[in-house]
């Protein structure tokens, strides 16, 4: 058995990724658990393997700037000793072969705590340990650094990087990448969707309409706003926009947005057929974060980013979002730009040009990811 250690916090997008990717292991033969800490979703409920979920945590703000519990009340020494027990008992019961944590040593500093002897339980039952992380990780500190490679020296035997060298390589963000380079594998991008079109198959007939998404998180508040204001102010009278407001969006912030539009905009929660909304739609109008790329990537749809940095400064998403202008695949809106009026004049620049043609890329990474955690399988 494989388990997956999975700790989201504002978006959802961890959460899916590992999913994903435990998903592709179990339909490779291969049983696998999940082990999550955030806020639950129904996501969880309809995976088809064990999820396991801790006392659930969050981030209190955009800014990551304290972590709370379900009530809002701050992470103290209690829910971090309940918190680790469980986590300590559900690994000996569950006896797994292949023990896998996301993000971390890279990210969730704040886990350590029950993180570490997590992986001191691991090393004594002699579980070999990877990691599993996106392409881009938020920049750091040279002292940061050199405590995330203590540890992937200490601990892990493989991290699995679910992006392409070519395409952004880890070393962008992780300065002293040449120190842990003999320890990173390239996946390539983990699908997170489901769609009725094949892999690899793209509209050959776009509709006229500006699609809004911003994934099942917080962060996305300010881009649907926007959005909804720009739909009003938008020179192009024939283009409908349709904004997909989260998994379960408040009503109350969902009048607003309808108030706030034109008649012609749609306001609804996210939709299973999302991928095929993308993938035939005018204009894709999305943050940067990984799932949202591998959906621009995926679908071949135009797109127009505005990544989040958020109050403390995150740089996975602007660098990101900067690749793909780079090579002219997505326009780019700073978020420090970003209110009705600019998103309407950037959405309007890019409806008066001829509709792009992108060939939509192949992204396997969940099953490449499952080859290589089952080499360990049997190491």
């Amino acid at each position: 058995m494989i388990l997956f250690y999975v700790q989201h916090l504002l978006g959802i997008g961890h959460l899916r990724r590992t999913l994903a990717i435990a998903e592709a292991c179990q339909n490779a033969g291969t049983p696998v658990a999940v082990i999550t800490g955030g806020m639950p979703i129904n996501l969880q409920q309809a995976s088809p393997f064990p999820v396991h979920q801790l006392e659930p945590l969050q981030s209190a703000d955009l800014s990551f700037s304290s972590i709370v519990d379900r009530r809002g009340e701050p992470l103290n020494d209690v829910l971090e000793t309940v918190r680790t027990k469980e986590l300590l008992r559900l690994f000996h019961d569950l006896q797994p072969k292949v023990l896998v944590t996301e993000l971390f040593p890279f990210g969730r500093r704040r886990f350590r705590f029950e993180l570490l002897p997590l992986l001191e339980a691991a090393r004594a039952a002699k579980t070999p340990v990877l990691c599993s992380v996106r392409d881009s990780v938020q920049k750091r500190s040279r002292a940061r650094e050199a405590e995330t490679i203590g540890w992937l020296r200490d601990y892990y035997q493989r991290v699995l990087v679910h992006g392409e060298q070519e395409f952004l390589p880890l070393s962008d963000s992780f300065d002293e990448f040449d120190e842990i380079a003999d320890l990173v594998s390239y996946t390539g991008f983990v699908d997170t969707t489901s769609y009725s079109k094949p892999r690899g198959e793209s509209s050959s007939r776009r509709s006229r309409e500006v699609l809004v998404s911003a994934g099942g998180g917080k962060a996305g508040e300010r881009l649907y706003l926007a959005a909804a204001q720009a739909s009003a102010l938008s020179m192009h009278s024939d283009i409908v926009w349709r904004i997909l407001a989260g998994a379960s969006p408040d009503p109350d912030f969902v009048s607003r947005l309808r108030q706030m539009g034109s008649d012609t905009l749609t306001v609804e929660p996210n939709r299973a057929d999302f991928r095929d909304l993308l993938s035939g739609c005018r204009l894709s109008v999305s943050q940067a974060g990984y799932n949202s790329v591998v959906d621009i990537l995926s679908s071949g749809a135009p797109a127009l980013l505005v990544p989040f940095t958020g109050k403390g400064g995150e740089t996975e998403q602007p660098a990101r979002a900067q690749h793909l202008l780079k090579i002219q695949r997505a326009q780019v809106l700073p978020e420090a730009d970003l209110d009705g009026p600019a998103l309407a004049a950037a959405a309007d620049s890019l409806l008066a040009q001829p509709p792009g043609s992108f060939a939509p890329v192949v992204c396997d990474g969940a099953e490449r990811s499952a080859e290589a955690l089952n080499a360990y399988l049997s190491s």
